[in-house]
């Protein structure tokens, strides 16, 4: 799992200049372990389905001004710390 970190951080380094790399599926996984860790709102999301070169991509209403029916629960904000802990104390766990 390390190399595994090790190399998407390297990338979003390289790519965007971040430091660190996105976990989105770890936070989906701890969001339903514990729901307090993510702020959500509820909003409109539309996924692209056209041509090229868009495809696929998400768009998300959090200003509640294009007049989409809300349909998803957004996350906004998430309790970093707590966050980590619970990764740490998981991947910890395994043999």
């Amino acid at each position: 799992m390390a190399d595994l970190f090790e190399f998407y951080a390297r990338f979003h380094h390289r790519e965007y200049g971040w430091d660190g790399a996105p976990v989105h599926d770890a936070v989906a996984v701890a969001h339903v372990i514990d729901p307090t860790l993510l702020t959500t709102t509820h909003c409109g999301v539309l996924v692209d389905t056209g041509p090229e070169p868009s495809r696929g991509r998400t768009h998300v209403d959090l200003r509640h001004n294009t007049g989409w029916t809300p349909n998803c629960h957004a996350a906004v904000q998430i309790d970093a710390g707590r966050f980590l802990e619970l990764l740490v104390a998981r991947i910890s766990a395994l043999e």
